[in-house]
């Protein structure tokens, strides 16, 4: 095969330089220690599918989408199980002594972030809505029969196992020329589990006009004591932020629950992505230093070299985004 001993020798010292390459080359990953990648343009993308729960994660893919502004971008489409989460809620209280989970009330009775008790449904009562029956149950729509439309009542939505989740979110996030500010039950982002995070929940007197059919009648749902609760399409999905939702709890006068379903931080956490393709944060201390939109730039363990990111508030509920800085890709979530 060789011709002599000097080919022999320049063989063997070829091979020894190629395998030296080899080990170099797939052993160079291993020392990156952000959770950044690089797209093929060299763009740096601050998500990456290691991030995600990987027993509700489907599918991780590269696509090219509009976004909303016109123009079109490389973006992530990644799809996770629907309802990840065990040992969700409490929900809608069956009588009116039992406890349950929370309602966003706007009626002339005390109004803010409550506790489903009796002392929200007395002030329902006192406000002219008739919510609890003569027997001291509480009306529930279920969203699985006919309502009487002269009653009010708790909405609980019920669990769809089936359903896959879609989001669609910018690999490198673009900045907006202003604030898309969030709206009622507007998609925000995902957290690292698949589940949506929405804005505010719809409210009692001026929620969706969806749920109410005349002035003498009001409909909101119960979230639970984590700040989520099952869309009437039957996906989970967040209001809070959870790891700092017993922090807001406190904040509003809320002793009655806590969550005890999310671990609640006591440091800073990574909970997911925005719409637009920034980090969402929670924080056990609140920094100081937040823009409009409740983001700050700073290193992260995710992110050493350091990065844009929302943090959710530990006083406001909700506590997610009021705004969001980037621009998000159209129809950024989808279910089917």
């Amino acid at each position: 095969m060789f011709k002599n001993m000097v080919d022999l020798k320049f063989y063997k010292l070829l091979m020894l330089i190629t395998g030296i390459l080899v080990f170099q080359a797939c052993s160079s990953d291993d020392s990156n220690s952000s959770d950044e990648t690089e797209g093929d343009d060299g763009s740096t993308y601050l998500i990456s599918e290691g991030l995600f729960n990987s027993s509700s994660l489907v599918s991780f893919e590269t696509v090219t989408s509009t976004l909303e502004d016109g123009t079109s971008a490389t973006c992530f489409q990644i799809t996770f199980s629907s309802n990840p989460l065990e040992n969700v809620g409490p929900f809608c209280p069956t009588t009116i002594d039992d406890v349950a989970g929370l309602g966003f009330y706007d009626g002339a009775t005390n109004p803010g972030l409550r506790v489903w008790s009796e002392d929200l449904l007395n002030d329902i009562e006192a406000d002219g809505y008739d919510m609890v029956n003569d027997d001291g149950t509480v009306n529930v729509d279920y969203f699985n029969a006919a309502t009487d439309s002269n009653l009010s009542y708790c909405l609980e939505a019920s669990a769809d196992d089936n359903l896959q989740l879609v989001f669609t979110i910018p690999a490198v996030p673009k900045l907006a020329s202003s604030n898309n500010n969030i709206d009622e039950v507007e998609i925000v982002g995902v957290s690292l589990d698949g589940v949506p995070t929405n804005g505010a929940p719809p409210s009692a007197i001026n929620g969706p006009v969806q749920f109410t059919s005349n002035s003498d009648q009001i409909n909101f749902p119960s979230i639970d004591p984590c700040g989520g609760h099952h869309d009437p399409s039957g996906y989970y999905h967040w209001h809070l932020v959870p790891q700092v939702a017993n922090k807001v709890l406190i904040e509003n006068g809320i002793t009655e629950v806590s969550c005890t379903n999310i671990t609640q931080t006591n440091n800073v956490e990574l909970f997911g992505f925005a719409k637009d393709g920034f980090p969402i944060y929670a924080y056990a201390t609140e920094p100081d230093d937040l823009d409009d939109c409740g983001g700050r730039t700073a290193a992260t363990t995710e992110f050493p070299d350091g990065t844009y990111h929302y943090v959710a508030s530990t006083t406001s509920a909700p506590n997610i985004p009021a705004c969001l800085k980037g621009v998000s890709a159209r129809n950024s979530f989808q279910f089917r």
